[in-house]
């Protein structure tokens, strides 16, 4: 079964593919621009991956230099 995460990018990737070379899209009845439709697609696309562990959950930080 599909997470809700796989799920919102299914949606998501059915949206940008549907309305490709539009300014604004219908999501669940709100009229949202394409741009903000990009980006919630890169994000739910980086949530899944989390979820495969394909992606950490927190950036590493190097403190060697100190």
């Amino acid at each position: 079964m599909a997470t809700f995460a796989e799920q919102m990018l299914v949606k998501y990737e059915a949206l940008l593919a549907a309305s490709a070379g539009l300014d604004t899209v219908s999501v669940d009845g709100q009229s949202v621009r394409y741009a903000d439709v990009e980006a919630k697609y890169r994000w739910w696309k980086r949530e899944v991956a989390r979820e495969k562990g394909e992606r950490p959950q927190a950036a590493s930080i190097n403190l060697g230099g100190f």
